[in-house]
């Protein structure tokens, strides 16, 4: 897929610098070699491969997908970390036509999610369809004094839709009618540079002064990393407008079913995955990439690199900071890495289904209607006032768990240096200790919402931030890559390509920003850009 109208607007490419050579690497075994199988690696590599390209894909872990893949305990089979997908919808689903590309369409069914969740608020609680006109409705039935506001907020919306669909368009080769499409609506670029320049908090401000239905709008924001004044503007439009006009789902056997589809195209078409495979250098001869070389001491040569790992350990360890420009090192050092999940992942043996209504498995507790209190606790690692979701898997996906009994996962923010780094200096039993200690205290705050949760666990298994960077290798722990933050949002965020020729990025930590659909698309992005340089 080509890369979209909005992307060449607003993103600046940064000039390629020469380097000094790391070894006289000759020959190549590979056309491309990709650093890491999460999505955007497996999406890379899958796009390549189509291509009819050499491809060698590398990954640390045992088995491919990095957070979009799920683990087994016992009975049960649990999500690591995929909560929603947007862009499914059959008719308008923007993620359809580069699922169709990489050939898993019909490997992958979707659960389309409604309502998308029940959240719980100090002295209501509110159930949020997935359609954005009847959740309008029952806004203005809760907050009519703040209807102008409502609709106000809705025609911003459908400006920032005019443009996503006119970058869909480009991006699926109509461009004529794509570019019609923009410059004919004005408006909705100027909604664009408005929300690019704009933290959440203040684009909510220009529509609402109700301080509870700013947090009723803020309720999602959790799936983002921060509170609406670190938030940038545009992340948080676009998100809302993808799931409540692109469709909200969720997968028959989790985000995992995406990953194996993936790997099952890669391997099919001729590509090779190395699995239990750690490289710790990306070969630069002559100021580009040209190969990597693994723990176990082998040599891979190959004309492109793409690294799915995160991007400070791509550049600074992998490559090193003796070839990159020192403004370059310097900016990046100055980036703020995004949050981390605290999860508790728990197969109870009751059936709690019914407290999920409709077809949703999603709870969310927001505990203030001031709506940074809901995320200072994060910030701070207070477990007993933070938000957080309970989210009930076997309610969209029954084959996770035996009949009667359930997948549960309760999931917030929390700090990676919390209580001198978990205690995990102090060795694996005051690691171990003290996480499950946290995750007592949430399970216990949950038992308001699913009774007597306690007494049912069968199964249980805690992720902190230690965790996360333990089995992704992510900097400290991060499901986000970088903060979603308006100095690291959309333009700001780092472009595929790097100062080392030949070396590109792919992943959360690269455009257009992290998350699930998102790091498909810049997997997708970094094999065009080698595609169109090799042909």
């Amino acid at each position: 897929m080509k890369r979209t109208l909005l992307s060449i607007v607003i993103i600046s490419i940064l000039a390629l610098a020469s380097c000094k050579p790391d070894s006289n690497v000759s020959g190549e075994d590979y056309d491309v070699i990709i650093v890491g199988a999460g999505g955007g690696g497996l999406a890379a590599a899958t796009r390549l491969t189509l291509a009819g390209k050499k491809v060698l894909l590398i990954e640390q872990h045992s088995k491919v997908g990095g957070y979009m893949s799920s683990f087994e305990r016992g009975d049960y089979t649990f999500e690591v970390s995929l909560h929603a997908i947007n862009g499914l919808d059959p008719e308008k689903g923007l993620l359809i036509p580069l699922l169709k590309d990489l050939g898993i369409h019909d490997k992958i069914k979707p659960v389309r999610l409604d309502p998308m969740y029940k959240a719980f608020f100090p002295d209501f609680s509110m159930v949020v369809p997935a359609d954005a006109e009847e959740y309008r409705k029952i806004l203005i039935k809760r907050f009519p004094h703040e209807k102008d506001g409502i609709d106000r907020f809705y025609a911003e919306i459908g400006h920032l839709l005019t443009v996503i669909d006119a970058n869909a368009l480009v991006t699926n080769g109509e461009y004529l009618s794509g570019i019609w499409k923009m410059i004919s609506n004005p408006r909705a670029m100027v909604t664009v540079i408005s929300c690019v320049n704009s933290t959440m908090a203040g684009f909510l401000d220009r529509f609402f002064t109700d301080e509870a239905l700013r947090t009723v709008m803020a309720a999602y924001t959790g799936m983002l990393g921060d509170g609406p004044d670190n938030i940038a503007g545009m992340i948080f439009a676009g998100m809302w407008a993808a799931y409540h006009n692109n469709g909200c789902y969720y997968l028959e056997g989790g985000s995992q079913s995406i990953s194996s589809a993936l790997e099952e195209v890669i391997r099919k078409n001729g590509g090779e995955i190395l699995l239990s495979t750690r490289v710790i250098k990306i070969l630069i001869e002559d100021g580009r990439a040209a190969g990597v070389r693994t723990r176990d001491g082998k040599t891979f040569r190959s004309r492109f690199v793409i690294s799915n790992a995160n991007a400070l350990d791509t550049l600074f360890k992998l490559v090193g900071r003796e070839y990159l420009p020192r403004e370059y090192s310097e900016d990046l050092e100055k980036m703020e890495v995004g949050a981390a999940a605290f999860t508790v992942y728990m197969g109870v043996d009751k059936d709690y289904r019914e407290y999920f209504p409709g077809h949703t498995h999603t709870l969310i507790v927001m505990p203030s209607f001031d709506t940074e209190e809901n995320f200072r606790p994060m910030r701070e690692g207070d477990i007993s006032r933070v938000m957080f979701g309970i989210a009930n898997y076997t309610k969209t996906d029954p084959d996770n768990a035996p009949e009667g009994k359930n997948v549960i996962c309760l999931v917030t923010l929390m700090p990676y240096d919390l209580n001198n780094g978990w205690r995990e200096k102090e060795g694996p039993d005051a690691y171990d200790e003290f996480k499950n200690e946290v995750a007592m205290k949430l399970i216990r705050r949950a038992e308001e919402y699913l009774p007597g949760l306690t007494s049912h666990i069968e199964e249980l298994e805690v992720g902190s931030p230690r965790t996360n960077e333990h089995y992704t290798s992510n900097t400290k722990g991060s499901i986000y890559g970088w903060a979603h933050t308006v100095e690291q949002g959309l333009q700001n965020r780092l472009p595929q390509e790097t100062p080392i020729e030949n070396l590109l990025l792919a992943g959360a930590w690269t455009r257009p920003s992290g998350g699930q659909a998102p790091v498909l698309i810049s997997g997708n992005t970094a094999a065009e850009m080698i595609l169109d340089e090799m042909n």
